[in-house]
């Protein structure tokens, strides 16, 4: 059996991206994070405030979940945040009939059409500002690896993979999540998805057996069987 995966990541504030969904032949919708619009504007030189992001979120995405629900056509959603979304999707698409199946720290694995899908939204530490900014990955890459997954989905990806475009000071991956893939863990993956470095949006690259998909910015159909 065979999945078609409509992959998105990073839309921000260009939900017509994930809108393309209604035009695609797949049997999923994947979101791996900063689906969200942001109320701050750093051009402004404005600070992130958790509480009126939060509030700004609910309001925006309650505006758009419902046409999101229309272009999905009974077609469900994989989701796992990202640090800029500070409010989950899953309320205001399930308020609209969507099935969603969301990654979170409680439940870090779902279960589709017979496969095995488990990751986090965590990244590395920014600034501080940001939902999800961590220094110690361990923990995380323990309790996600002990799910025994076939596809690993986050909003980061590995150190070193996909994780920038020109400009290598960019750097986006987790130097631990690569060490596990490759080096200490034994494992089952065969496909990664994630964003959040956005100059290598679009691409994937296929290492160590691993296909790694970096959907920052596009909406890219995938088949894994």
């Amino acid at each position: 059996m065979t999945i078609r995966i409509a992959h998105a990541s990073d839309t921000h504030n260009q939900p017509s991206i994930v809108r393309q969904v209604a035009d695609l032949d797949v049997d999923v919708l994947l979101l791996t994070g900063d689906m969200m619009g942001n109320k701050v504007n750093r051009m402004y030189g404005e600070t992130v405030d958790a509480i009126t992001e939060r509030a700004y979120q609910t309001g925006w995405f309650r505006k758009h979940a419902k046409k999101w629900a229309q272009d999905l056509n009974g077609r469900p959603v994989i989701s796992v945040p990202g640090n800029h979304d500070f409010i989950s999707i899953t309320t205001w698409l399930r308020h609209y009939g969507v099935t969603v199946l969301e990654i979170t720290d409680e439940n870090p694995m779902v279960e589709f059409m017979g496969v095995r899908f488990a990751g986090f939204r965590q990244v590395e530490y920014l600034a501080g500002e940001w939902v999800g900014e961590v220094r110690d990955f361990d923990g995380i890459i323990d309790r996600v690896f002990n799910c025994n997954p076939r596809v690993l989905v986050g909003h980061s990806p590995p150190a070193g993979i996909l994780e920038y475009g020109d400009n290598e000071q960019d750097r986006r991956g987790i130097g631990a999540l690569n060490t596990a893939l490759f080096r200490t863990r034994d494992h089952n993956v065969t496909d990664h998805f994630f964003g959040h470095a956005h100059e290598s949006g679009g691409q994937s690259v296929t290492l160590g057996g691993i296909n790694f998909h970096n959907g920052a910015g596009h909406i890219k159909v995938h088949t894994i069987g």
